[in-house]
């Protein structure tokens, strides 16, 4: 049986025939962090904790009979809003004048997988409603995430005719919910990257300042604030450099990304945009979006995946919303060799953001174009992607 995570099944045990001498059951979950099984008698309920599969069994007292139920534990978001893309990373010679990959510099990557898409706001309320809900409470991991963020560049539930909503123009609920999440701060997307990743059963990969074991669940970064010109916890995270779960892409990783992945094809690697030499074809912006006018439903964030992809599959690395990595912003890059660079080890002012948005120009577009926010910035242009190893 396939469930959503928060969702229940019921179950009930028969046992033939009905004049056995043993009509007793006991109920148990190969795996209590994806479902766990409660009731008594020949009756129980089956919840979804967290993603995965899990076998029930039943057993009667005396041992002398057993049955299993196979259930698996997803979540209710489109599998297509969840898809990653495999990078097998290499070592990039740099050749240009902008971006990361300049001339007198080699940087060499790890492999890593980054989504097909931007986070859309389904995929971020489902995570959001799971870490912070008073289950997580009980299991002494409730998350503080700060912004509940936006559908896209709208509120939710904002009037239909106000502000800067095309609600009224003819999205579906189901459209909107794909657009990408926005109003969300630096400090709420790492946080948020460990709730999904404990979420899915992964290693998270943003612990407290000093954590040197990261088998301790007590050290993992739960809590964002955004309190301006206060260093947080989430500003001091260390990284987990074994962690199997969601986190920002380096800025490195998010160009190598955007440029398709793979420097030997010189003419993908060495398009303007992610995927082309006409910024149309592959994105939101001003010309097609922002310039329509409140009144156009093409005025705002766009679903994500709706225009052309780039060489690696990937969707809206240009346009639509900027999109946060992790790293510290510093306006020059360093030459020589490096090997998974992460930006300036010193805490700097802003993060690093990249791909532009719906409300810019092709002149900031580009797929070298460099940008940044402070970490407590919320702005309903700017969004997120995710990657892991």
């Amino acid at each position: 049986s396939n469930i959503t995570v928060g969702d229940n099944v019921s179950l009930t045990a028969t046992i033939t025939p009905d004049d056995a001498t043993n009509q007793e059951v006991s109920w148990e979950s190969s795996d209590p962090d994806v479902a766990t099984v409660s009731g008594s008698g020949n009756t129980a309920t089956v919840t979804g904790v967290a993603l995965g599969t899990a076998i029930i069994t039943v057993t009667t007292a005396d041992g002398g009979k057993t049955a299993t139920f196979t259930v698996t534990v997803d979540m209710a978001v489109p599998a297509a809003q969840r898809e990653m893309v495999s990078l097998s990373g290499g070592t990039i010679t740099g050749t240009g004048t902008a971006g990361v990959f300049i001339s007198g510099r080699e940087v060499t990557l790890s492999a890593f997988k980054i989504a097909k898409n931007e986070t859309t706001y389904a995929l971020w309320k489902e995570v959001y409603d799971w870490a912070v809900s008073e289950d997580r409470a009980a299991e002494n991991r409730q998350y503080t995430i700060a912004s509940e963020g936006y559908e896209g560049h709208e509120a939710v539930g904002t009037t239909p005719g106000t502000g800067t909503t095309n609600e009224s123009l003819g999205w579906t609920a189901a459209e909107k919910a794909s657009r990408p999440v926005t109003n969300i701060s630096w400090r709420d997307a790492i946080v948020w990257c460990n709730a999904y990743s404990e979420m899915s059963g992964l290693t998270p990969a943003y612990y407290l300042d000093g954590t040197t074991d990261y088998s301790d669940a007590s050290k993992v970064l739960r809590v964002s604030t955004t309190t301006s010109g206060v260093a947080t916890d989430a500003d001091k995270a260390v990284v987990n450099p074994a962690a199997t779960g969601y986190r920002l892409p380096t800025e490195a990783e998010w160009e190598y990304a955007a440029r398709g992945g793979n420097q030997s094809d010189a003419t993908n690697w060495g398009y303007t945009y992610a995927g082309s030499g006409a910024l149309g074809n592959v994105a939101w912006y001003t010309v097609n979006s922002y310039d329509q006018g409140t009144g156009n439903k093409d005025y705002g964030a766009h679903p994500v995946g709706m225009k052309a992809a780039n060489l690696a599959g990937l969707k809206d690395m240009s346009g639509n919303v900027w999109e946060l990595c992790y790293d510290w912003f510093d306006v020059s890059i360093s030459s020589g060799t490096v090997t998974d660079p992460a930006g300036p080890s010193v805490a700097g002012t802003n993060r690093v953001m990249r791909g532009s948005s719906w409300t810019n120009p092709s002149s900031v577009s580009a797929v070298s174009f460099r940008f940044s926010a402070s970490p407590t910035s919320l702005s309903y242009v700017t969004g997120f992607r995710l990657v892991r190893r």
